[in-house]
């Protein structure tokens, strides 16, 4: 349970709904407090899911639920809109986390991990499937679950060219995974390798 009227932290809106003409229902995934469902007037800032910022919350009396107060937006993530596979797998993120963490839960390593994964849907050089494949393996890694990834994969027929390509996605920041990217890809990795690696890697998660 969270305690004090006040709260302010950095993180994303994952959710929104409306409620009623004036208010919405957002659903913040914060730094150190995790998932929280808080109220919010329609005309405060910008309100749109996958927008990140620093958020003050405030709980009036006798309340049980905080409201946004006001939101400072950090990256509305406009060039991540602009592609239509992009959002939609954005979107497929949130609506993940959403299931797996319990609410007020922090989990700062997955988030951190959805901030850079996002960004990495920003630049239209990196396979939108890829940063899908870096965003959940990272995950499976942070929370100690990932399999050997060599093994994994040669179980699953990809060659050596993929398997080689998907440890270096594995262990570089965003901006090494854009200039692998902006290199000549070998020949021998399948055009939909990355859609698979990433299929295989969310049925790991669910499993688990």
């Amino acid at each position: 349970m969270l305690e004090g009227d006040f709260l302010e932290a950095s993180g994303v809106i994952l959710h929104r709904e409306i409620s009623g003409e004036k208010k919405l229902w957002l659903k913040l995934f914060l730094k150190d407090f995790g998932i929280i469902n808080v109220n919010s007037r329609r005309s405060l800032g910008d309100s749109e899911p996958l927008t990140w910022g620093k958020f003050s919350l405030a709980k009036k009396k006798k309340s049980v639920n905080y409201y946004v107060d006001d939101i400072e937006i950090a990256d509305d993530m406009l060039a991540l809109r602009k592609s239509r596979d992009s959002i939609f797998t954005a979107l497929k993120w949130t609506k993940i986390i959403s299931k797996f963490l319990t609410p007020e839960q922090p989990d700062n390593d997955l988030l951190t991990n959805l901030y850079w994964s996002m960004n990495l849907l920003k630049d239209s050089r990196v396979p939108v499937d890829a940063a899908d494949w870096k965003f959940l393996w990272r995950w499976l890694e942070n929370w100690g679950i990932a399999p050997d990834l060599v093994n994994f994969y040669t179980l699953q027929n990809f060659n050596h060219d993929e398997i080689l390509l998907l440890t270096q996605i594995s262990l570089l920041n965003v901006k090494g995974i854009i200039n692998l990217f902006s290199n000549k890809i070998s020949s021998k990795i399948r055009e939909n390798s990355f859609k698979i690696a990433a299929g295989l890697a969310e049925k790991f998660l669910m499993e688990k």
